[in-house]
């Protein structure tokens, strides 16, 4: 009997050191958005005390501490980052979160890890597909990233602004003819082929197609999903757009509009939306609360569950 009391106490206090991780780590992931570094890095450093954290939420806090300017910190964590499989090696030498570090001793350690993750990671992949793919991925994103600045330079409906985006229907125009090559030759490449953001360069472009051509290869994302071969939340994203533009209400509410009468931005309607955060959830989507807020929108419908 008193084995059996301590074995429940030990479940007990594990169940409370992961609820306090995630508050934690949760805590350094809003702290972090709201540029308070300092508070967030010591959230990692708390979650990161009571559990094992994962190579995201290593390079989180390397990134945190950094920015607080405790480098010796920051390398620590990002060597643990880079120790637990982090690959991104493009991603880690443009990251201006840890500029800091670039001239720190462990810094060239650390991307010779890093390039060894890599190389391990795309060992078996059709690096020209993916070249390809990678390549029309900085011509989907590039002038979109853009795009913010032009507006607030020109100011939205101007002359100049619909010149932006011509040139960037031109381009879309493009790389959906390139796209829709590789699909019928290759089908909806996986990541396990190509690699995340080659295949999601795939979503990207058909994100942005015709609505004919959305409607054509959305079963193919559907399967790729399915398979595990590409992210459910882009297959929600183009299911929701298709849905729009179809005049009929989106599943997961990751489409904004503006109100007609005071052009205000706002979620566009959403069939059933008291159930809409357990429906985002299972495609891996975070609750519509957070996501809407970027676009200053408030959601106020009690959620609940089937």
């Amino acid at each position: 009997m008193k084995f059996s009391f301590s074995f429940f106490l030990v479940l007990i206090s594990l169940t409370i050191c992961a609820q306090n991780f995630e508050e934690f780590i949760k805590a350094g992931d809003k702290q972090y958005s709201e540029e308070k570094y300092l508070e967030s890095a010591k959230s990692y450093d708390q979650a990161l005390s009571i559990d094992e954290g994962d190579k995201g939420q290593y390079y989180n806090a390397a990134c945190s501490w950094a920015l607080t300017g405790d480098t010796i910190k920051s390398m620590k964590y990002l060597m643990q980052s880079a120790n637990k499989g982090w690959k991104g090696l493009k991603h880690i030498k443009r990251d201006k979160d840890l500029k800091s570090l670039h001239s720190i001793q462990g810094w060239e350690k650390v991307l010779s890890i890093v390039q060894a993750n890599k190389d391990e990671y795309e060992k078996d992949f059709d690096k020209p597909l993916k070249n390809q793919l990678e390549e029309i991925h900085v011509r989907d994103q590039t002038l979109r990233q853009l795009y913010v600045d032009a507006e607030e330079k020109f100011g939205r409906g101007s002359e100049e602004m619909d010149y932006f985006w011509s040139l960037v229907s031109e381009q879309d125009s493009l790389n959906e003819l390139e796209v829709i090559a590789i699909i019928d030759k290759h089908g909806w490449v996986g990541k396990s082929v190509v690699g995340g953001q080659a295949n999601s360069t795939i979503w990207l472009v058909i994100q942005h197609a015709p609505l004919s051509v959305q409607e054509k290869y959305l079963p193919m994302l559907e399967a790729s999903v399915k398979e595990g071969e590409s992210r459910g939340s882009h297959l929600a994203l183009l299911a929701d757009r298709i849905q729009m533009r179809n005049e009929k209400p989106q599943t997961y509410g990751s489409q904004i509009t503006r109100d007609e009468v005071t052009e205000e931005q706002i979620v566009y309607e959403v069939w059933e939306p008291q159930y809409i955060n357990q429906r985002r959830k299972e495609v891996g989507l975070g609750p519509i609360e957070d996501y809407v807020k970027r676009w200053g929108i408030e959601w106020t419908v009690q959620q609940k569950e089937k």
